[in-house]
């Protein structure tokens, strides 16, 4: 569990810091797109997990 933690602390640091960026077209990067469904779905993982404890 603790490591799901970390990779989603680390998932929300990486696109924070994307977005703080500020570039222009960020919304439509496939980097950032892509970034934000892995976060998704450690997330799901994770509360899916917690759920069944």
């Amino acid at each position: 569990m603790e490591s799901m933690r970390k990779s989603i602390l680390v998932l929300q640091s990486d696109l924070n810091r994307q977005l703080i960026s500020g570039k222009p077209g960020l919304f439509n990067n496939k980097a950032v797109y892509s970034l934000s469904l892995k976060l998704d779905k450690e997330i799901v993982k994770y509360y899916k997990k917690v759920m069944n404890h």
